[in-house]
């Protein structure tokens, strides 16, 4: 009884000095400064390195996307600088380009135009301006006089309404003294059009012609001129047949377009949108044609040239010299068939002489005629009507042949109808399906900006939370509670149990001696004599499963002894 009561004694006390202890469990400085050097360093670097990661995982989720808002040289850079901190505008300078935050791009852009601190683009001149140097090659002189031709070529074509940015690239040869070798130069000119503009053919043409015109020795033929989207506005390359068809077929295209657009105009207010459809097709003839005439009429003589000679001689008739014959010849003789008795008459002599030419020319005309290409042959339009709503609900009925007739009449009036060209209009009632009607929505939600900012945020919070739980916490856990993860450990390594085996079932049955087993009065703990550690230790396991909550009470002790 009595060795019963020293132990529950001894079991109570040591009960009462453990519970002491969880409730004066060491401070986190105390625990921090019983550890080794080693395990302090390692901590406090290993708590650096998260406290770094979380940082920096906030700062990039809160980071805002940034553009580029240009490159600047050292002048325009420190202008540019200075006014985006007396605006208290936040970016980032990355060299000499200045990085702004994307929401506001446009709303500082506004800003340093109203500043006059817009970075123009270069005009070309600023290598003429300045001296080349003495070492400069012939060859880099040149390549840099075409450069700066090549950038007055651009900004002369963004001088157009249409046109927004503009680069253009010549490829001028080597001069050559042998006419035969003589290469011809060629250019390329890409253009970017304004948002919501279309480059017309005729400023295509215009920036041929300015190319052209610039460059010597480059024929319009030999310029290149492409969009920002990779169409072929003129070509270089192509024949002559080929370029001539691309262009037919465009004209074609913008004329069906501007005849819809005529039809849509007349019938828009009068069937309302989706009510009706229509298409235009045109047959146009590029067929050029020259012809000359020259026409004559015999009806209108007109005298050209006109020569009149007469002479005319009244006397006595010249005479030569006397005894020689004369150098006239005689005057014809006539002598009458019968004689008269009448008296002779005097014949008065004398000489008459008259020539006339005349040459005529007829009326002739001369005419020069060109035929116009690209002539509209004719014209068809093929409008379908949509059936009249009702009012009361029921099924919707078919437009009557006066209404046909009045939108038939309404097209041809406008279209510029012709019916001995053969133009054709039709107009039909068909019902529409409005199923098929697609209803454009709004672009999804996870496209805008705003959601990748909040993945971005919740992304850099779940890190933040993972390295807080799993690697901050267990760790200061540990540094400040050493106790609490080696009773844990020591509750959860006993309450698993030990297969002591049989062999140390039968050596503990057979040699212990039960009274000898057990606590003394001072809380140690009392064995048999045992030969060899090899019997102690399957003693000690035997009395840890057995018991193993006085065993953890004894290790308890151990512990704060240690301390």
């Amino acid at each position: 009884m009595a060795d019963n009561q020293s132990t529950e004694l001894a079991l109570s006390g040591n009960d009462y000095a453990s519970g002491e202890q969880q409730e004066h469990k060491p401070s986190f400085i105390g625990s921090f400064a019983g550890t080794d050097l080693v395990r302090q360093i390692t901590m406090v670097v290993a708590l650096t390195i998260c406290l770094a990661i979380a940082i920096l995982i906030v700062f990039w989720a809160k980071q805002p996307e940034l553009r580029p808002l240009g490159t600047y040289a050292t002048e325009e850079l420190i202008q540019t600088l200075d006014h985006l901190d007396s605006q208290k505008v936040k970016y980032e300078l990355q060299g000499s380009v200045i990085l702004v935050p994307e929401d506001e791009f446009q709303k500082i852009k506004l800003s340093l135009s109203r500043a006059g601190l817009t970075k123009e683009a270069s005009t070309g001149t600023e290598f003429l301006l300045k001296d080349s140097g003495f070492g400069v090659s012939q060859r880099l002189e040149t390549e840099r006089l075409k450069h700066s031709r090549e950038q007055q070529l651009a900004r002369t074509i963004e001088e157009l309404q249409s046109i927004s940015r503009a680069r253009v690239l010549l490829a001028i040869p080597k001069e050559n003294v042998f006419a035969r070798k003589q290469k011809l130069p060629s250019a390329t000119v890409l253009v970017t059009a304004r948002g919501g503009t279309v480059i017309r053919d005729s400023e295509v043409d215009a920036i041929v012609d300015i190319i052209a015109s610039a460059v010597q020795g480059l024929e319009p033929t030999r310029v290149t001129v492409t969009d920002q989207s990779g169409r072929l506005l003129n070509s270089g390359s192509q024949s002559a047949t080929s370029a001539r068809s691309r262009r037919e077929y465009e004209l074609q295209r913008t004329r069906e377009a501007e005849y819809r657009q005529k039809v849509d105009s007349i019938l828009m207010p009068v069937l309302g949108y989706g009510n009706y459809t229509a298409e235009v097709d045109l047959h146009m003839d590029f067929t050029a044609t020259e012809q000359t005439q020259k026409r004559f009429n015999p009806d209108l003589p007109a005298v050209r040239s006109e020569m009149t000679v007469e002479e005319s001689n009244v006397g006595s008739l010249s005479g030569g010299i006397p005894g020689a014959l004369s150098n006239q010849p005689p005057l014809n003789s006539t002598i009458p068939e019968q004689a008269t008795t009448e008296s002779k008459q005097q014949i008065i002599p004398g000489r008459s002489h008259k020539e006339a030419t005349r040459n005529y020319e007829l009326d002739t005309t001369i005419s020069h005629i060109t035929q116009q290409s690209g002539v509209i042959r004719r014209l068809s339009v093929s409008v379908a009507v949509d059936y009249k709503p009702s009012v009361d609900g029921a099924a919707p009925e078919p437009r009557n042949q006066a209404d046909i007739m009045n939108i038939r009449r309404l097209l041809q009036g406008g279209i510029g109808f012709d019916a001995q060209r053969g133009d054709v209009v039709e107009v039909i009632s068909v019902p529409f399906i409005k199923d098929t009607i697609i209803d454009f929505q709004q672009p999804a939600f996870y496209t805008e900006e705003w959601f990748t900012r909040l993945i971005r945020l919740i992304i850099g919070g779940l890190i933040v939370i993972v390295l807080l739980m799993f690697i901050v916490r267990p760790m200061l856990k540990k540094l400040i509670y050493p106790e609490d993860t080696k009773d844990a450990y020591d509750e959860k390594s006993m309450s698993k149990g030990l297969d002591l085996g049989e062999d140390t079932i039968d050596m503990l049955n057979s040699s212990f001696d039960e009274n000898s087993v057990g606590f003394a009065a001072d809380g140690t703990l009392m064995l048999p004599d045992l030969h060899g550690d090899d019997d102690l230790l399957r003693a000690v396991r035997a009395l840890v499963a057995n018991e193993p909550e006085l065993s953890s009470l004894v290790v308890k002790n151990w512990l704060a002894e240690d301390e």
